[in-house]
């Protein structure tokens, strides 16, 4: 049987329109597998540097709890072992902080004295808080995280190495990863008397820091060796510990460099060793420390299974295989019809495929054709749109992320991390102006009890509640914040005078003491206010913070329910 010109083009034709096909969808396969996969790498980046961010918002907190506890009055005086109500005193304070953060495993007070013996301590032991005094208290003045804080200025903090801690009767945290943040007790000379400690739970200020994480997501945590002390495996941490070096450079070879200090960051896939079967993806950052410590950096990093990305990639397969067999199909029942008009709409739906992975707009497709070339077209931009949509949902994830790193998730008030980079720039700006500006710290009286009375349901939803009432009683330019449980702190810009701030303080306390109806419950509470006005009450925010925080402080006495502004001649 012969065969003629047309039947041997449109053979050809046909053929061609296959192998194109075929081509197109295997390219077409690729690029969105790879493409994927560098998003996937580019989230698991901009989590571990939102991850980073919150490590350092949460050593900063446990830095401003120990300035807050190191400038206390009783601090001081409870250096002298006669001194038993200032010892008693601090314990107390020691046990509200602790309360407030669970991830504190213990406090202590140590005296440069007597070989650095303790006088204040208090233990987390299981669910509850226990105060360790008489013959249990011991000499530390030879563990660096003492004699190193003694040599340290005043307000600096010092951060111990991370280690399994093997004190003696340290309770809670006795065997488990800790590292230690100091911070020198001084006298009127400036000269270091003591120091305050805060022994913190590892695993559980890490757990905490990514509990925002999606559940897949695996956290690493080496130090400037790297060592590793967080891993998936528990049994791969602290090795050194255990006479062994576990390393994050033998694991993930491509992170040598990062230990070696030369990038900053690393993007890989791992898919040799303990992730041959399970290849993984991953992010490391290379972080350093920037307050006085034994560690000099740490190598942070998270990682996110591969076929949990992939699956994603199959099903553009899918979708990718079925736009193959229809281009097929339309090639060869085009290709029989006649090979000239074939010609165009071939040439067309290539210069569709050309800018397609150019990533330009999808033009010139065929789409109002009822034929299978309107089909493929239609399909092709289908494809374009499902990748388009699984970017967006990518972006949208990563803003997220950023946005959880910078609000409480509670009252969706600004956190202690976006209020102190306000703080900063407004105490920048009334620098530049000579103008003023009034920091306000709310304080929830009697806010347990609800809790207690009512379950911590309907204590979140007063605190939301509150929260809403707090945007309501300040203007736009000023900002709101929640700093932790029932605290709240407020920035008034542009305040003429301290009667202004009163008068705003005011208009919050009544807000708040209004009642709530929560769950057909009607619940009131008032508000001790303290309010420092710059630059009279301090020059920067730590000073501010702790000119507010010792007016609200004076409210609580005065019996609560009032608000009291923090004067030079009368520091409230």
């Amino acid at each position: 049987m012969r065969f003629g010109i047309a039947a041997r083009l449109a053979l050809v034709l046909a053929l061609v329109g296959m192998l194109a096909a075929g081509l197109t969808g295997f390219y077409a396969h690729n690029a969105s597998r790879d493409l994927l996969i560098q998003s996937a790498k580019d989230e698991l980046l901009t989590s571990t540097r939102v991850l980073a961010s919150r490590i350092i918002v949460a050593r900063q907190e446990v830095s401003r709890n120990l300035q807050i506890l190191s400038a206390h009055p009783s601090a001081l005086r409870a250096l002298d072992p006669a001194d038993t109500a200032s010892a008693d005193q601090l314990a107390t304070l020691f046990k509200l902080v602790m309360r407030a953060n669970p991830g504190y495993f213990q406090i202590r007070l140590i005296s440069a004295a007597d070989f650095g013996m303790e006088r204040v301590r208090v233990d987390r032991s299981g669910d509850s808080l226990l105060r360790v005094d008489g013959d249990d208290l011991q000499e530390k003045g030879h563990y660096p995280y003492v004699f190193e804080t003694l040599n340290t200025g005043p307000g600096e903090t010092y951060l111990s190495r991370f280690v399994i801690n093997h004190e003696r009767g340290s309770h809670a945290g006795q065997d488990e990863p800790t590292a230690q943040l100091a911070m020198p007790v001084t006298g009127a000379d400036r000269l270091a008397r003591g120091i305050i400690v805060i022994n913190v739970d590892l695993n559980g200020v890490f757990s905490q820091l990514a509990a925002g994480l999606p559940p897949e997501f695996l956290l690493f945590l080496a130090n400037a060796k790297g060592d590793f002390l967080i891993h998936p495996d528990r049994s791969q941490t602290f090795g050194f510990d255990r006479g062994r070096r576990i390393l994050v450079q033998d694991t993930f070879p491509q992170t040598a460099d990062l230990v070696a200090g030369k990038p900053s960051q690393v993007l890989l896939e791992a898919r040799q060793g303990i992730y041959a079967d399970h290849p993984v993806v991953a992010a490391f950052i290379h972080q350093d420390i920037s307050i006085r410590s034994d560690e000099r950096n740490l190598i942070l990093g998270l990682a996110q299974p591969l076929t949990s990305i992939l699956q994603k990639a199959d099903a553009l397969g899918i979708v990718t295989l079925q736009i193959v067999l229809g281009l097929c199909l339309a090639s060869a029942l085009l290709a029989i019809v006649v090979a000239r008009a074939v010609t165009r709409p071939i040439n067309s739906m290539s210069a569709a495929v050309q800018s397609f992975s150019d990533e330009r707009q999808t033009c010139g497709l065929p789409l109002e054709r009822d034929d299978e070339i309107g089909v493929l077209a239609r399909s092709f931009k289908q494809l374009r749109d499902q990748i388009g949509q699984q970017l967006s949902e990518l972006h949208q994830s990563r803003q997220d992320l950023e946005h959880l790193a910078q609000h409480d998730p509670l009252t969706g008030l600004p956190n202690r991390a976006l209020f102190s980079d306000r703080m900063a720039l407004a105490i920048s700006a009334v620098r530049r102006d000579q103008t003023r500006l009034a920091l306000m710290f709310i304080d929830l009286d009697d806010f347990k009890p609800v809790n207690d009375a009512h379950g911590h349901s309907v204590g979140d939803q007063l605190l939301k509640e509150i929260g809403s009432r707090l945007r309501k009683a300040i203007r736009e330019s000023d900002t709101a914040a929640r700093i932790g449980g029932d605290e709240f702190v407020i920035l008034l810009r542009n305040v003429q005078s301290g009667e202004d701030a009163m008068a705003v303080a005011e208009k919050v306390r009544i807000a708040v003491r209004a009642p709530f109806i929560i769950n057909h419950l009607s619940i009131s509470i008032s508000a001790s206010i303290g309010i420092a006005i710059y630059p009279e009450s301090g020059q920067d925010l730590a000073e501010l913070s702790k000119s507010a925080d010792v007016a609200m402080y004076a409210a609580k006495k005065k019996g609560r329910n009032t608000v009291v502004i923090h004067t030079i001649s009368n520091p409230a």
